[in-house]
């Protein structure tokens, strides 16, 4: 996991797939003081530019209030997937209104190659974040999901290798194992 900075900004990046880099946008969402990447419009239109989903309409304060719903929502999600349990029926049914939002993807010819036209709105923007969350959540994705293993971060990430067992070895993984030798040195 990385982090990306725009000016005073920082967004986490590094999950396996931009719907669980959204998710990270929220620090502290379990433990410790929470802290919002994503608090304003201009804050939104930055991460969505960042991962390539800048809308060529405007941005409101309405859409960030949707686009923190729909972290939610997808975060929900994840955690009941990671832990093989039945999401709620009023989850799937709030994702399936996301997913009807969906203005369809449609591509543009690149310099050498395809690529897919920016999204209308925030809104379509989400539903290409859901479309692409329900094909991991499915189980149909190319990893599979998994909490990090530092129980104060509340990053979930596609592992590919079947190995990782934190979002990100430098900090997650660190402060883990520094836990740990601190544990045992005073036992």
């Amino acid at each position: 996991m990385s982090t990306r900075y725009h000016g005073t900004m920082a967004f986490r990046s590094g999950n396996g797939a931009a719907w669980l880099d959204l998710m990270s946008t929220l620090s502290g969402r379990y433990h410790g003081q929470r802290v919002d990447a994503i608090d304003s419009v201009e804050s939104l239109r930055a991460w969505l530019r960042e991962f390539g989903l800048e809308p060529v309409g405007a941005v409101t304060s309405d859409d960030v209030t949707l686009t923190l719903e729909t972290r939610e929502l997808l975060h929900r999600l994840a955690v009941a997937a990671v832990r093989g349990t039945r999401p709620a029926p009023a989850d799937v049914r709030r994702l399936n209104a996301v997913l009807d939002l969906d203005a369809g993807l449609h591509v543009a010819a690149g310099e050498t190659a395809l690529r897919p036209r920016r999204p209308a709105s925030v809104a379509d923007a989400l539903a290409r974040l859901a479309r692409a969350a329900v094909t991991d959540l499915s189980g149909h994705g190319p990893g599979t999901l998994r909490a990090c293993g530092d129980d104060t971060c509340s990053s979930i990430f596609l592992d590919l290798s079947g190995r990782r067992r934190w979002c990100t070895d430098l900090s997650c993984g660190n402060r883990t194992r520094v836990r740990a030798h601190r544990q045992r040195v005073s036992s």
